[in-house]
């Protein structure tokens, strides 16, 4: 297909499905449970641009430079234009049939999640983590299409555009017309646990130990930072437990019935007590950590939920912050 490949069975290539995509497809490449699901890549993006009823006005907007203070009017000027705009023929028929495949493998209760991934983001450089849309249990292929613009537009939002003058400020030259974006789209884990694993201590710099934040439900709780996660250090050389802190995990995220969204609930007082990770799964997320940093060879940032006594990797970036 010309706009759409798989996760499994692919080959890497940041131009075509962006830095989160890439990272999929290497993962799953690695053996690594990644979600199933599929790409539309950077392709479809350009597409989308060139058949818009807008493509001129893109095209002079995306041209122009802005300020710190225009970056609001700047944004909307855009988003408007991508939003408003319909989904290519060609690229609707390709992303029809792949939701399709999905529902006739997974059954008519799939839900998908849709994740942008832009060309320029998990470099040794900057992350751009963050910076474009997730959005999570997508029920049918309208919510899907409604997603991918919203991921599309967010490549423009006011928070993005600040971080790339933000870039541009450090020295790096970086045009919006260089800025291009993939969308992954994978089947929804509705996981008992979840978090993030750092391949290193980002709180004292140690690349010698491992840091885990872990809660109960979906993640984005955490990386949305609505909660005080459990926190739990381990030694690299071995996958000791250095120290593991109890996390208040005030609130638990799970899906929205109503939309293509996440709900966050109050936590049940007695998983509030409890480790949201077992020493079996700490063990687990150890060595996957120890994994992914050998084969990328840089400290890993990894996305990762548990469902089914199945460890997922959601994603994998490197870790900037580093000193």
């Amino acid at each position: 297909m010309k706009y759409l490949a798989n996760i499994h069975n692919n080959i890497s290539n940041n131009e075509l499905y962006g830095g989160k995509g890439s990272k999929l497809i290497t993962m799953a490449n690695l053996g690594i449970n990644v979600p199933p699901g599929f790409i539309l890549n950077t392709k479809s993006y350009k597409t989308f641009i060139k058949e818009s009823k807008y493509h001129d006005k893109i095209l002079s907007s995306l041209s122009q430079n802005y300020t710190k203070n225009e970056v609001f009017t700047f944004s909307k000027t855009i988003t408007d234009c991508i939003l408003n705009s319909e989904i290519p023929q060609a690229v609707f028929l390709e992303l029809k049939k792949a939701y399709q495949n999905l529902k006739i493998e997974f059954g008519n209760e799939l839900s998908l999640a849709v994740r942008s991934s832009a060309n320029i983001e998990d470099s040794e450089l900057f992350s751009f983590a963050g910076q474009a849309e997730t959005i999570l249990n997508n029920k049918n292929l309208q919510d899907i299409i409604n997603s991918l613009k919203k991921c599309w537009a967010s490549l423009f939002s006011p928070q993005a555009l600040l971080y790339i003058l933000y870039i541009r400020n450090k020295g790096k030259e970086l045009s919006l017309l260089d800025i291009e974006i993939a969308i992954v789209i994978q089947k929804m884990v509705f996981s008992e646990c979840s978090g993030v694993l750092f391949t290193a201590n980002v709180i004292n710099n140690n690349r010698d130990q491992m840091l885990i934040n872990s809660t109960w439900g979906l993640g984005d709780a955490i990386t949305n930072n609505k909660i005080n996660p459990d926190l739990i250090i381990l030694d690299k050389s071995n996958g000791t437990i250095i120290s593991k802190i109890i996390g208040e995990k005030e609130q638990l995220s799970k899906a929205n019935p109503n939309s293509p969204s996440t709900q966050l609930i109050t936590m049940d007082e007695d998983l509030r007590c409890q480790c949201s990770l077992n020493d079996a799964y700490i063990k687990k997320l150890y060595l996957l950590g120890l994994q992914l940093e050998k084969y990328l060879i840089l400290p890993q940032d990894i996305e990762w939920a548990i469902d089914n006594d199945k460890v997922y990797a959601l994603q994998s970036r490197p870790i900037t912050t580093l000193k």
